[in-house]
């Protein structure tokens, strides 16, 4: 069980903390609580999700012992990109305060430990019923034992006991301290994003395309060089090729 009292002492603030063993899904609880109208930095946390998700509503595995977070934001006048990869950096730094291990980035929302996915990322934007515009940050990594080892890593071994719940305090922290700065870690996230320099594949309208990630945008697009000129993409998905 990941402890509440624990994780709010790791804080400097006294912010709403709910905290579950498992959950369908730790964002569409938070995104409930702000339609309600829930305080910014509300914090939603499970050690596992039946029904977690991905961008473009695909399946995200959840193993027991990971750790699966959602934070609400007052962020109705930001892009979910610059959230997202605002997150992106908060998560990096946060594994690297708490064990150590550094994590690079696949853009958008992937984290990655030697390669293989440990992590995603996705925000939310909804309405709350009173009519403001609200967002809901979900972070899930795998801080236990991989499940399936060849695809994807976990950050510890089957006889540690990873620190959730301060990683989930420094990653709350980490990014409600870089709202107000946004897009200040925008130089961090291209440092740390694996995908620049990298051949990709992508789908743009109904076609399959493929180009040079060449760099990223203040506002999180990634831009491609391709035969058609230079794109920029700001939502879906890309494929990094194999290295030549």
């Amino acid at each position: 069980m990941i402890s509440r009292e624990l994780i709010l002492s790791y804080l400097d603030c006294n912010l709403p903390v709910y905290c579950h063993d498992s959950l369908p899904s730790t964002n569409d609880m938070a995104k409930e609580l702000a339609r309600q109208g829930t305080a910014q930095g509300t914090l939603v946390i499970a050690g596992t999700q039946t029904k977690g998700r991905g961008m473009r509503g695909r399946s995200f595995i959840s193993p027991e012992g990971g750790l699966y977070m959602s934070l609400v934001v007052d962020g109705g006048g930001i892009l979910p990109g610059l959230l997202t990869t605002l997150a992106a950096v908060a998560a990096v730094r946060a594994v690297r305060e708490t064990s150590g291990h550094v994590l690079g980035i696949k853009w958008v929302n992937d984290l990655l430990l030697e390669g293989k996915k440990a992590g995603g990322i996705l925000t939310e934007a909804l309405t709350t019923d009173d009519g403001k515009m609200r967002q809901v940050i979900g972070i899930g990594i795998n801080t236990g034992v991989s499940p399936y080892p060849g695809q994807y890593a976990g950050l510890s071994g089957p006889e540690e006991a990873y620190p959730r719940e301060r990683l989930a305090a420094l990653m709350t922290g980490h990014l409600l301290n870089g709202l107000a700065k946004i897009p200040g870690h925008m130089d961090e996230y291209r440092a740390l994003c694996q995908t620049v320099g990298r051949q990709v594949n992508f789908v743009d309208g109904d076609e399959q395309k493929q180009g040079l990630a060449v760099g990223i945008g203040d506002d999180g697009a990634l831009l491609v060089d391709t035969p058609d000129g230079l794109l920029r993409l700001t939502a879906g998905d890309v494929s990094v090729l194999p290295a030549e």
